[in-house]
C-alpha cells in the first residue's frame, strides 16, 4: 500500500460507460493501495448484471449504486462518503449516469465534504451539473460535451501537457478530455490523496515514455 493511511474510491459506471477511462482509473488507484468500489447505476438496479461498456467490453461491477447506504450533506458518519468519487466518460454511459436521481444524491452529498475529491473524465461533467452542484467550477472535458457545459461551469479549452488535468482548487474537483489523458488523471488522483512521491512510486513502473 501506497501511502499512511487507507484511502477509498467509488467509481460509477453504466451501459456505454467508456472501458477504458474506467479501468484505467481503477487500475491505477489499485496500484497505489486505495480500496476501490465498482458501482453500476444502471436502471435494472441488478447487483449481479455486468455492465457493457461502449465498445462492447463487459465489467462485472462490486454492487449497484442503489445497495450501498446513500449518504447525506450533513450526515456525521464518515464511513458512508469515499475519499474519491470518480466519474468516467463514454456519451451513453454518462448520459445513463446523468439521468440517475441516485447519482445525484451520491455527487451532492460527496461535493458537501470539503476533504472529498469528485473526478470526471470525457463526458464525464455532464454528470456533476445534471447533480446541480458546481456552479462555475473550472473543468475541462471531451469537445464532443462542450456545448452542454459551458454556459454552466468556467470551461477550460484546449488543455494539453502539463495541463491536461484541470483542478477547481476551491470546489476540489479534477477534470480530462478522454481516454488518452485518462493515465494522467488517474495519477493525479493518487498525488492529491496520497503526495506526488507516492505518485510518481505507481508511476514508474508503469514504464511510461
Amino acid at each position: 500500500m501506497v501511502g499512511t493511511d487507507k484511502k477509498r474510491a467509488l467509481v460509477l459506471i453504466a451501459d456505454g460507460t467508456e472501458e477504458m477511462e474506467a479501468v484505467i482509473t481503477i487500475d491505477v488507484l489499485v496500484r497505489a493501495g486505495i480500496e476501490v468500489t465498482v458501482a453500476s447505476a444502471n436502471p435494472s438496479e441488478s447487483t449481479t448484471e455486468s455492465v457493457k461498456c461502449s465498445r462492447g467490453v463487459r465489467i462485472m461491477p462490486d454492487t449497484h449504486l442503489s445497495a450501498l447506504p446513500i449518504p447525506t450533506p450533513s450526515d456525521s458518519d464518515k464511513a458512508y462518503f469515499y475519499d474519491v468519487l470518480m466519474i468516467p466518460g463514454g456519451g451513453p454511459g454518462a448520459k445513463t449516469l446523468a439521468a440517475s436521481d441516485t447519482v445525484h444524491k451520491f455527487v451532492q452529498a460527496h461535493f458537501s465534504q470539503p476533504d472529498v475529491l469528485l473526478a470526471a473524465v470525457c463526458a464525464g461533467p455532464i454528470v456533476i451539473k445534471a447533480s446541480g452542484v458546481a456552479r462555475g467550477a473550472q473543468v475541462t472535458s471531451h469537445p464532443s460535451v462542450k456545448d452542454e457545459l459551458k454556459d454552466y461551469f468556467e470551461y477550460q479549452d484546449d488543455v494539453k501537457g502539463d495541463a491536461i488535468v484541470v483542478k477547481d482548487e476551491t470546489m476540489n474537483i479534477l477534470t480530462s478530455r478522454g481516454p488518452g489523458s485518462t493515465f494522467e488523471l488517474a495519477l493525479r488522483i493518487v498525488q492529491e490523496l496520497y503526495g506526488k512521491e507516492a505518485m510518481e512510486a505507481v508511476r514508474a513502473p508503469m514504464m511510461f515514455p
